[in-house]
């Protein structure tokens, strides 16, 4: 049995939807119990990510009440950090204080196609943490009370963000960070929440001992930092829903090839990392093709793919581990989404 005294939060990330099905499964979301929802910072993926978040999360602001909204995760190459501050500010007010700012160094896929410069991993990571220090500093400036900053990346003179902060405090900042030790360390030193990708619960408890000793070497305590990860579903109804789901979920495992390598699946260690590749038709093929060659079983230990036993039985495994905030994507989305949500409330119900 779960423990009762544990309490999880569930959010919804929104994969391969058209904007107002996001919109709708943004405010079902809510009527089913769920805490926030998520969208993906891309304008490309694997799966289909298209929406632009910012546009997205304003219009389910306006149609909820509750909901936390988040990104994930706005992207430091593609975007100047008061242009995020900004935004970020605007919709705060917009929601009455419930953004959260998901925020990480970003993927090839959506820098290399449009002419941008794609740093290397120690400078992606030095400009995600020198643009995590400037969004906060331009939140706690004033016309009256100006800010400057010298770095590496980003320069500011007696600069200032003319929108007040909505209520007492900022919104917390969840520093997008998969395997990397720089990226996990800037979300101990910085970060109020830490926003994973998908894990088995043995790789989280690996990543988060370096996340808490960040945490507290900078004078913080690790336990008010959120821990998020992904929660990667699929409620098939048939046959040939389930085989869909298990190519994505094996394809997700070849992309994230650290964590499959983790379980002991190195045969395809020749796929490039997902921060590093961009899309083509026929990387994309070979993914496919080398995904459907890998068992079931390294799914069934990080994702769940069957029933809502399965899928409660995969939160009771994270919780354990220490994660205290799903954020669930549906492996057959678009199509089921809003049958997912559904299916979801009583169990969302049971951990909180």
């Amino acid at each position: 049995m779960r423990d009762s005294r544990v309490r999880v939060r569930f959010g919804l990330t929104e994969i391969s939807v058209e904007p107002q099905q996001a919109i709708e499964e943004g405010v079902l979301a809510e009527k089913a119990g769920f805490d926030s929802v998520w969208i993906p910072d891309h304008i490309v993926d694997v799966n289909g990510d298209k929406l632009e978040p910012w546009t997205v999360l304003s219009a389910v602001a306006v149609r909820t009440k509750k909901v936390k909204l988040g990104s994930a995760v706005a992207d430091t190459q593609r975007v100047h950090p008061s242009r995020t501050a900004h935004i970020a500010t605007t919709l705060n007010h917009i929601s009455r204080g419930r953004v959260l700012l998901g925020i990480g160094a970003g993927e090839a896929m959506n820098v290399v196609p449009y002419g941008l410069p794609w740093e290397e991993p120690a400078g992606r990571a030095a400009r995600l943490e020198e643009a995590i220090r400037v969004i906060k500093l331009l939140w706690s400036s004033t016309r009256e009370e100006m800010v400057s900053f010298s770095g590496d990346y980003y320069t500011l003179d007696k600069a200032f963000i003319s929108l007040r902060q909505y209520g007492s405090s900022p919104p917390p900042v969840y520093v997008g960070a998969m395997n990397a030790k720089t990226t996990l360390e800037i979300s101990g030193r910085l970060g109020e929440g830490w926003f994973s990708w998908f894990n088995t619960p043995e790789t989280f408890v690996r990543k988060w001992k370096v996340v808490s000793e960040a945490a507290k070497a900078a004078g913080r305590d690790p336990r008010r930092i959120d821990t998020c990860s992904h929660l990667m579903i699929a409620l098939p109804r048939n046959s040939e829903e389930r085989s869909s789901a298990m190519l994505g979920a094996k394809a997700t495992l070849l992309m994230e090839k650290r964590t499959l390598a983790s379980m002991g699946y190195e045969a395809r260690a020749d796929f490039l990392q997902y921060q590093n590749f961009t899309i083509t038709k026929e990387y994309v093929a070979q993914i496919m093709k080398a995904a459907s060659e890998i068992p079931d079983e390294f799914v069934h230990r990080c994702m769940a793919i069957g029933t809502l036993e399965e899928v409660k039985g995969l939160v009771d495994q994270f919780s354990k581990a220490g994660i205290r905030h799903m954020i669930v994507a549906d492996f057959l989305a678009p199509k089921t989404t809003k049958r997912t949500i559904q299916s979801l409330k009583k169990l969302i119900a049971s951990y909180h």
